[in-house]
């Protein structure tokens, strides 16, 4: 990956010289000539990757790498310092001599190991010189391939529902990695016979490293949302007790994926009811020991591979392009049917082989394709480990063919936890701080997030990566997560150790972490550290670790991760951390600092961080640091979701001013309605694309306008301190917009310039919450003002996706305004939002509603829905409607229902619904089809089979 390496460096620097060419006065003929350098050594390392088992290849492209990392250091810490004395200039241009004649000695190094140099041109017939090739388009998502399963589906459904013989209490999916168990399970849990079978559905990955209180937490999220935070709470036993509970009371269905040992089961065993029970389970394994040491009743289904007729299939739904050339087509399926029987009849094989074929269009590039499979793999043979071997080299081939730019990308991945889906944005945010996208890649008027999403676009359609997708149609971004399957994880972490690309350190291990200079040196050079933790065990190893270090200023990425619960991180971790005092990246989230709100030390710590580009400490009890104003080099700053920014009287309100490179920045939740005496500023940050929380109580709104570049904003305007409408009036400005979410709080008005914000932001404006009283809805959603700022708006635009109204004292009913936003998927109508009788949703409104809350609606008598109304409602919550005398007849036709919650209702409206001694209430037919119906009786939820 040196190549990668160069290449990234090469940018990064050049970016450098183009962006700071003040701060770099007097030494950019020198730096021009090191990128120059880097760029001639860099035409070598194709071949020189390619020789990496040989010895001194390795350790000359270890050199490279370390080298090419030097030189963007000296680069970096001239800016830092931002000093333009000549000595300053003389020490670094020093450097930079020294630098380069280190390179001529790697050039002479690289001639007398014969390797050999490539040309821009040729790296790769896919690639464009100097760019990524795109293959992969947004507009369309990446069709579902599913070859040779779907009768397994269907019978294995059966044995789950059908109350006969053959209905068994555990379905097993046994079978080796790769083999596709998970994808099947997938199946069979997304069948809509499963959905309307069972009550509750619960999907748990295990893994190797498994954790029993974190195993049984997340099967209770699944069954019983609604008490997700007072779930993280319960101790093991109240954690069996409720889920044993929840058995015996409803039908559900656990899935345990990827369960590995008996050891793991024995550790949940408890909390599964051995008896008969309407509940069941399924799992899969590689091992058929597990499922038979679970329960030998159950039924043990073992997937065969692929025959050579399926497996060609599969290959042809992944890789060969749509055309009529069928006498090119005929030369491609032979090619293809010889190099996919090396593919042993594994899935995940043949799909990674077309992940590589994909982006390769022509017939010359299959052909070459198969002459390098030719050296590459060896005919797949029999079951087992040759298999598994063949797998294996499918992996790592497809790995050696990715571009140079994904090849980081790929390996960064490993870094989090087993089945852990990362949230996409963040993601992109961390390679872009850590300069793993090239800005060489960029189209015109893209920004570097829309570069970072075209890199995971690749990778999926190199089948490289698992992905969810956001379900809205007219979402910002379409990618929600990424993940990686178990096995393309375990070739992550091989090649990240092969490469010294990260060092993992797991404490939760319980070993000594105690540095041993005679440990393998094949870490030394690794510059991102990874450390998970938990309560347990932090305290014991934490001190070894990072005091004992020897070489902390290697690392220029620090990810410190827990198991998302909120862990005390003894304070001589926050003192370290300074020991790292070249980091680009630190990332600590959900955790506290020996239980002490922002101590000194850990503040003092994080500003002396001045080489930042990434700082996350959200949850983290931790103020605004004041040095904050020193990381110049910050991209991105996410701070601590709950403490309240408070600016000291000595410290100026620009604090972020000379955070020049701010990309995105993440506010704590405004607290408080008190405007603040000085308030935060925003002028210098014209290159700020996201911005969330913005709130007018303590930031200055008069600055908006300069963040020319904004194009994600979420805001509270609180008009208790400060107008609606002057303060919106600033987003004008901000053409670039492409996702507004807006908190309005009133203050005894009526609300009339909410129609102008409305109207103005219509086409961006995709998540609106207001507090206080309202005009009439018709007169904000469907009659636009005279004075608008687009003159040509039509109602059609309109993708508002989620609503919240609160106190609007609405008398007429809202529902015939509101079912007539297209988009709306989530609304909440609380507390006196609407004070008056009668409700009415009618045929074919709210055409994409999955989520209605009403709460606290204190006079609503009655509510009618009419047939064809929240077609694709999935979940319905009323609180606290005291005078609400039934629920709607119309229910009934509400097909897509799942979860129904009924908090603080009449006792004559909950007892419509229950079932007395095998009598069920007269309005008990309304609800039947929902799987699950949840009463608060006052101190805890029932649920009503």
């Amino acid at each position: 990956m040196a190549e990668a390496v160069v290449s990234i460096v090469v940018a990064r620097v050049t970016d450098l010289l183009i962006q700071e060419p003040l701060a770099l006065h007097g030494l950019k003929d020198e730096i021009q000539q090191v990128v120059t350098k880097l760029q001639l050594i860099k035409t070598f390392l194709r071949d020189a990757d390619s020789r990496i088992s040989e010895c001194q290849v390795r350790t000359l492209v270890a050199d490279i790498r370390a080298l090419a990392y030097d030189a963007e250091h000296v680069v970096e810490s001239f800016i830092v310092k931002a000093s333009s004395s000549a000595r300053n200039r003389r020490k670094q241009a020093i450097k930079i001599k020294d630098i380069e004649s280190k390179m001529s000695l790697l050039s002479d190094r690289i001639r007398d190991n014969n390797i050999k140099s490539t040309s821009e041109s040729s790296n790769s017939l896919s690639e464009a010189p100097g760019k990524l090739k795109r293959f992969h388009s947004f507009t369309t998502v990446e069709p579902e391939i599913f070859v040779g399963f779907h009768g397994a589906v269907d019978r294995l459904v059966g044995h789950l529902v059908k109350k006969s013989d053959d209905c068994y209490p555990l379905i097993s999916i046994c079978g080796m990695g790769g083999l596709g168990k998970t994808t099947l399970a997938q199946k069979i849990y997304n069948h809509p016979t499963i959905k309307a079978s069972f009550a509750g559905l619960a999907w748990v990955s295990i893994s190797q490293k498994w954790q029993t209180k974190l195993v049984l937490q997340r099967i209770l999220i699944c069954l019983i949302h609604e008490k997700k935070e007072e779930i993280l709470t319960w101790d093991d036993d109240k954690l069996v007790e409720n889920l044993l509970e929840i058995q015996q009371r409803k039908k559900c269905l656990i899935v345990l994926d990827d369960i590995w040992t008996t050891d793991a089961w024995d550790s949940i065993k408890s909390a599964f009811t051995a008896q008969t029970s309407v509940s069941k389970l399924m799992l899969t394994s590689r091992n058929v020991e597990v499922a038979v040491h679970v329960n030998r009743e159950g039924f043990i289904y073992q997937p065969e591979c692929l025959n050579e007729e399926q497996s060609w299939e599969l290959l042809k739904l992944k890789a060969v392009p749509r055309g009529d050339h069928l006498d090119i087509f005929t030369v491609m399926e032979k090619l293809g049917r010889e190099m996919v029987k090396k593919c042993a009849g594994l899935p995940l094989a043949i799909v990674i082989l077309g992940g590589i074929l994909v982006t390769k269009p022509s017939l010359m590039e299959w052909e070459k394709v198969y002459a390098d499979s030719l050296g590459s793999l060896e005919k797949g043979k029999g079951l087992g480990e040759d298999q598994q071997r063949e797998l294996f080299h499918v992996l790592v081939w497809s790995y050696n063919d990715l571009p140079p730019q994904l090849k980081p990308c790929f390996l960064y991945l490993g870094k989090f936890g087993e089945d852990e889906q990362i949230e996409v944005e963040t993601l992109y945010q961390l390679w872009i701080a850590e300069g793993l996208v090239l800005s060489t890649d960029k189209r015109e008027g893209e920004t570097m997030m829309q570069v970072a999403e075209s890199y995971m676009g690749e990778l999926i359609h190199r089948s490289m990566v698992q992905v969810t997708f956001e379900d809205m149609e007219n979402s910002r971004t379409k990618i929600k997560s990424s993940s990686l399957h178990d096995l393309m994880r375990d070739l992550s972490l091989f090649q990240a150790k092969v490469e010294d690309f990260s060092e993992v350190i797991d404490l939760r291990e319980g070993n000594d972490f105690q540095f041993n200079p005679s440990a393998d040196l094949r870490s030394i050079d690794s510059r991102q550290l990874v450390v998970y933790y938990d309560e347990e065990h932090i305290s014991k190893q934490s001190k070894s670790y990072f005091v004992k270090r020897s070489n902390e200023q290697q690392y220029r990425s620090m990810l410190l991760f827990n198991d998302g619960v909120f862990t005390c991180l003894p304070k001589v971790v926050g003192s370290h951390v300074a020991n790292f005092r070249f980091l680009r990246v630190f990332c600590m989230e959900n955790a506290e600092v020996d239980g002490i709100l922002y101590p000194r030390s850990f503040v003092r710590a994080l500003g002396s961080l001045v080489y930042l580009r990434y700082l996350s400490v959200r949850n983290v009890s931790l103020s605004l640091i004041p040095s904050i104003q020193n990381m110049v080099l910050l991209q991105t700053l996410k701070l601590d979701l709950f403490r309240p920014i408070s600016i000291p009287s000595w410290l100026s309100g620009n604090i972020l001013g000379k955070l020049g490179h701010l990309r995105h920045l993440c506010l704590p939740l405004s607290d408080s309605t008190t405007p603040k005496k000085q308030k935060l500023r925003f002028e210098g940050l014209g290159k700020l694309e996201t911005l969330e929380n913005f709130s007018n109580v303590w930031c200055e709104a008069k600055d908006i306008p300069q963040l020319i570049n904004l194009q994600k904003l979420t805001l509270e305007v609180d008009s208790g301190c400060d107008d609606v409408r002057q303060t919106l009036k600033n987003l004008s400005s901000s053409s670039n917009l492409g996702y507004l979410g807006i908190s309005l709080i009133l203050h005894d008005q009526p609300g009339e310039n909410v129609r102008e914000l409305f109207w103005d932001y219509n086409s961006i404006l995709e998540k609106l919450s207001i507090t206080g009283r309202l005009a009439e809805l018709a007169q904000l959603f469907e009659n636009p003002p005279r004075n608008i700022l687009n003159n040509h708006v039509k109602e059609s635009l309109i993708r508002i996706t989620s609503l919240t109204l609160k106190s609007s004292l609405l008398v007429d009913d809202p529902m015939p305004v509101l079912e007539k936003i297209p988009t709306l998927r989530n609304l909440d109508l609380s507390y006196n939002s609407f004070v008056g009788k009668e409700m009415v949703c009618s045929s074919m409104g709210f055409p994409q509603l999955t989520s209605l809350v009403l709460d606290y609606l204190p006079n609503l008598v009655k509510w009618n829905i009419e047939e064809g109304s929240m077609s694709v409602l999935t979940k319905l919550e009323i609180f606290d409607c005291s005078m609400l005398e039934e629920l709607p007849e119309g229910l009934i036709f509400l097909t897509s229902l799942r979860n129904l919650f009924l908090y603080r209702m009449p006792k004559d409206f909950i007892h419509k619904l229950r079932t007395v001694n095998g009598k069920r209430g007269q309005d008990f037919y309304k609800v039947a089809h929902v799987p699950l119906l949840a009463i608060f009786n006052g101190s805890k939820w029932q649920y009503v089979e």
